[in-house]
C-alpha cells in the first residue's frame, strides 16, 4: 500500500510495492480494478441492508480486534482451520423489508475498498495466465453464478433458502466468494506449487510443502485488509463476532479449494461431497448437513470458476488454455519445469476435460442451485473437450511457432544459456583479484 493506502494521518502497518502494468495493459488493468470495486461495493451494501433489516447490533470494535489479533500470518498453518461445515445463518421470518436504494456506502469506505483493490491488483505477477486479468475473470465467473441463484420473493424466501443451502440469504457469504475469487491467485509466481517444493524455497518451507501459493495468497491479501488504513472497510464487512469467523472461515476454505493438484486435499474433498450429498442426505435438511452441502458447494463454485474458461466459448478456451501453455513453456525455458510442455500438452488436455473439467460441471449440475446455469457449463465443457479433439493438434502447431517466434520467450532462454554456460570462478581467484583484498596481512 503506498500512501494513499491509508486515511489521513495513519500509517500503514503494512508496506507493499506496487508492480506498475505494462503501457499496453494500463487502460484494461484500471478497467478491471474498477469493474472488481464496482461489483464489490454492491455486494457490500446488500450486506448493509441484511444488517439492518435484522436489527443486527454491532459487537465491540475491541472484541473484534482481539480476534483479528489471533490469526498470525505465515505460520504456516492455514490449512488447519479449513473446516468441512461453515455455519451460515439460518432463514429469520421476522426480517423486515429494507429497500437497498436507500443505503449507501459512505465515501471513507467506498475510498478504502478501492485502494485496497488496487493494492491487490498491484500484487499480482507479469504472468502470461495467473495475473489480474485471470482473477478477474474468475471474478466473473463467481458473480455470474452467484446471480444465477433465482433470488426470493418474499412468499418463497424460506423454501430457496432450503433449496441453496442458505447462500441466497446470506450476502456475507457472497460477498466473500468473491472477494475470493480476487485475491486467489496473489503473487502467483508462475510455477507450480511441486516446483516450489523442489526449489525448497522459503515459502514452501514456511507452508511445510502443502499448497504453498493459496496459503500465501490468503496471508498476503488478510494482511493487507488488516492494515490500520482500511479499518472502516473492515467493520463494514464484518460487524459482529459471528460474521468475523464466517467471514475467515469462508476466506480460507475457498482460496484453499483452488488447489486442485494436491491428491490429498482432492480425495478430502470428494469424501466431504460424498457424505454432503450421499443418496441418505439428499432430503436432510439438519441444520450441520445442510451447512455442509453449502460449504461444498461454495468449494466446488470457486473451482469451476478457476477454470471457467474451460467452461465458456471455445475462443474464449483457446485464448485462456494458449496463455496457460506460454506460462508452463516459459517456466520449462527458465528451468523451472522438468517437462516441455510442447511434448504432452494435447494429451493433457483430453484428460484434464475427462477426469477433472465435466465431471467437475456434472457436480455444478448435481448440486442443484445454479438453475441453467449447471447445464450451460457442463454443455460447453463437452463441446471444448470435443472441439480440442479434432483441432487441438492444429491449434497447438499455431501456439508453439509463437513461443518460438516470441522475441520475449527467446530472450529468456538466452539468459538461462548463458548463465549456464559461465564458468564459476573459484574462491581464492576472486580473493587474488580483489585490489582491496592484501595478502601481507
Amino acid at each position: 500500500v503506498n500512501e494513499e493506502a491509508s486515511d489521513e494521518n495513519v500509517q500503514p502497518a503494512v508496506q507493499v510495492v506496487p508492480r506498475p502494468p505494462l503501457p499496453s495493459q494500463t487502460e484494461k488493468h484500471v478497467r478491471l480494478v474498477a469493474w472488481n470495486c464496482d461489483i464489490l461495493s454492491r455486494m457490500l451494501v446488500l450486506v448493509m441492508v441484511r444488517r439492518k433489516s435484522g436489527n443486527v447490533r454491532p459487537d465491540s470494535r475491541w472484541k473484534i480486534k482481539q480476534m483479528e489479533a489471533k490469526f498470525n500470518t505465515n505460520s504456516g498453518s492455514l490449512l488447519s482451520e479449513v473446516t468441512a461445515v461453515i455455519a451460515l445463518p439460518t432463514h429469520a421470518q421476522h426480517y423486515k423489508t429494507v429497500d437497498p436504494s436507500t443505503v449507501h456506502l459512505n465515501e471513507k469506505v467506498v475510498g478504502q475498498l478501492q485502494r485496497y483493490v488496487k493494492a491487490i491488483a498491484s500484487m499480482y505477477s507479469d504472468n502470461p495466465f495467473h495475473n489480474f486479468e485471470h482473477a478477474s475473470h474468475v471474478t466473473m465467473s463467481v458473480t455470474k453464478l452467484l446471480s444465477r441463484i433465482v433470488q426470493p420473493r418474499i412468499d418463497e424466501a424460506e423454501s430457496l433458502h432450503d433449496h441453496t443451502y442458505g447462500i441466497t440469504s446470506d450476502p456475507l457469504t457472497q460477498f466473500v466468494v468473491v472477494l475470493s475469487a480476487l485475491i486467489h491467485d496473489v503473487d502467483h509466481p508462475g510455477v507450480p506449487n511441486q516446483q516450489l517444493v523442489k526449489e525448497n524455497t522459503d515459502l514452501a518451507v514456511v507452508y511445510h510443502s502443502k499448497s504453498v501459493a493459496e496459503q500465501n495468497s490468503v496471508d498476503l491479501a488478510w494482511d493487507l485488509l488488516m492494515v490500520d488504513g482500511f479499518e472502516e472497510l473492515r467493520s463494514t464487512i464484518y460487524a459482529t463476532e459471528s460474521e468475523f469467523r464466517r467471514f475467515r472461515q469462508l476466506i480460507v476454505n475457498t482460496v484453499l479449494a483452488t488447489d486442485i493438484v494436491d491428491k490429498e486435499l482432492k480425495a478430502l474433498r470428494n469424501a466431504r461431497w460424498a457424505l454432503a450429498f450421499s443418496e441418505s442426505r439428499a432430503t436432510d435438511l439438519n441444520r450441520d448437513n445442510v451447512n455442509r452441502k453449502a460449504t461444498v458447494v461454495i468449494e466446488h463454485l470457486i473451482q469451476a470458476s478457476d477454470v471457467a474458461h474451460t467452461m465458456q466459448h471455445w475462443h474464449i478456451y483457446r485464448k485462456w488454455n494458449q496463455r496457460f501453455f506460454t506460462e508452463c513453456y516459459k517456466a520449462y525455458i527458465s528451468g523451472r519445469a522438468e517437462k516441455n510442455p510442447i511434448d504432452n500438452w494435447y494429451e493433457g488436455e483430453m484428460g484434464f476435460f475427462d477426469f477433472y473439467i465435466i465431471p467437475l460441471a456434472k457436480k455444478l449440475k448435481d448440486c442443484g442451485v445454479f438453475g441453467v446455469s449447471s447445464d450451460e457449463y457442463l454443455q460447453y465443457a463437452q463441446k471444448n473437450r470435443k472441439e480440442w479433439a479434432s483441432k487441438g493438434r492444429e491449434v497447438l502447431s499455431e501456439w508453439i511457432e509463437k513461443v518460438h517466434n516470441d522475441p520475449t520467450l527467446q530472450m529468456v532462454k538466452k539468459e538461462i544459456i548463458i548463465e549456464e554456460q559461465t564458468p564459476e570462478v573459484p574462491q581464492q581467484d576472486l580473493v587474488a583479484a580483489d585490489p582491496t583484498t592484501s595478502t601481507s596481512e
